[in-house]
């Protein structure tokens, strides 16, 4: 999820399509897995997932702007306010870093909430041994999808 956000590989697409891609992977890992749907005006799913969506975007938008955020914070600004209307407290993120460092740990911090959102969903359903497999390492993985042969047996994976 966090790697198709952060590439921003779509013009106008890439949380939705995270979103779903997240659920097409745990309902192939388990069919018998229920997600609501996200193609839906359902006002409880939207309660929950946009603040979701919100703080992915603020953390991106960090990201890609903490040197300017940091000068706009030393001149005391407090709220950047981007497209969409979503505010960004400067206060709220380190800004203090070389750009190429806020790359590297913005990244983790998104990927750290894409994993907290995928937790809220398995939760969410009252499931939680989705939780308790390990899946393939990336090696593991790409071995798998070149052979179909791997060390371990992923097939209750995939």
């Amino acid at each position: 999820m966090s790697n198709l956000v952060l590439r921003h590989a779509l013009p106008n697409a890439n949380h939705r399509t995270a979103i779903a891609m997240l659920q097409f992977c745990i309902e192939s890992a388990d069919p018998s897995f229920e997600m609501p749907s996200t193609h839906v005006d359902d006002e409880n799913w939207k309660a929950w997932v946009d603040p979701y969506i919100v703080e992915s975007k603020r953390l991106i938008t960090v990201r890609r702007n903490n040197v300017r955020f940091e000068h706009l914070r030393d001149q005391g600004v407090g709220i950047v306010e981007r497209k969409g209307g979503i505010r960004i407290e400067l206060d709220d993120y380190e800004l203090d870093m070389h750009w190429r460092e806020a790359l590297s740990r913005y990244a983790e911090r998104h990927e750290e909430h894409c994993v907290s959102f995928a937790r809220e969903i398995v939760e969410r359903a009252d499931r939680t041994d989705p939780l308790d497999r390990t899946g393939p390492t990336e090696t593991e993985f790409v071995e798998y999808l070149e052979t179909g042969v791997v060390e371990r047996d992923f097939t209750d994976l995939f």
